[in-house]
């Protein structure tokens, strides 16, 4: 009990707070910086994708082409960067998309980072496909974008999507259960482990206890055919911004406590004096 006291008086120490504002502000403001570079990267990548389709201005064009892009991004720069991988705070604890997009490091889940930022930037809503693969969740990455309340399924990887028998994009679904017919427009080098033979789109289990947690009350409060088509990933591709605002929370709450903290010092000098 005498430390956590300790620990509670030197946290809201009049001098350590005010050097804590400091640090959340600065960091505020970093973070703020880099969330709208990064935005303005795929907002640019997104109007060269509009004025590349001019003439043919559809989602279904817009769609096409963003994976073209997308799919020329990975494999001019997985040449390069593919065999070192990159280390370090920003590269491994923040890892923006803007590293996908420079190093296209982590194949199949880099180029459905970038193409899922590029559709969000136009406000479609994606979800991330985690593939059944020998068994195995994960084993390649696709994305699934929501036209006008159809989902369809997009690999950048392999520049691919599929087409159903009214020549209309197919959803990951679709391909699943009827995979003998979607297969024949399958490239040449697709690797026949991938068989689309079923869909994760969270891995729950990633985070423990708290991971399964989230999942059973999502199951509980939506329901369980619901929870399974979250993807938590699709949230989470804007981390600087997220970063940012929770800097900005909390730089408000000590610079709250911070004023509370001299307006109390200060009333108790006056009284003594």
């Amino acid at each position: 009990m005498k430390i956590i006291k300790s620990i509670l008086k030197y946290l809201t120490n009049l001098y350590f707070l005010i050097l804590l504002n400091g640090i959340l502000f600065t960091s505020m403001i970093y973070f703020k910086i880099e969330s709208t570079y990064e935005a303005e990267i795929f907002s640019a990548i997104s109007h060269y994708i509009i004025r590349d389709s001019v003439g043919k201005n559809n989602a279904d064009t817009f769609f096409v082409r963003a994976m073209n892009i997308t799919h020329l991004f990975e494999h001019n720069r997985i040449g390069v960067f593919g065999d070192h991988p990159i280390a370090g705070v920003k590269a491994n604890l923040f890892h923006p998309v803007t590293m996908d997009l420079i190093t296209g490091n982590g194949s199949c889940g880099s180029a459905s980072a970038i193409l899922a930022r590029v559709l969000k930037s136009y406000n479609f809503k994606v979800r991330f496909v985690q593939m059944l693969v020998d068994g195995k969740y994960g084993g390649h990455i696709v994305i699934e974008v929501n036209k006008f309340g159809k989902w369809i399924v997009m690999d950048p990887l392999f520049n691919l999507c599929f087409k159903d028998s009214t020549n209309n994009f197919a959803s990951f679904e679709q391909v699943s259960k009827n995979f003998e017919y979607y297969k024949k427009q399958l490239p040449a080098n697709y690797p026949t482990s991938y068989k689309y033979e079923a869909a994760n789109y969270t891995n729950w289990n990633k985070i423990k206890f708290l991971g399964p947690i989230t999942k059973s009350i999502l199951d509980f409060c939506i329901g369980k055919e619901k929870a399974d088509k979250i993807s938590l990933r699709a949230y989470l591709l804007r981390n600087y911004n997220i970063v940012y605002i929770m800097s900005k929370l909390m730089f408000v709450i000590v610079f709250a406590v911070t004023i509370w903290k001299f307006w109390k010092q200060n009333k108790s000098s006056k009284i003594v004096t």
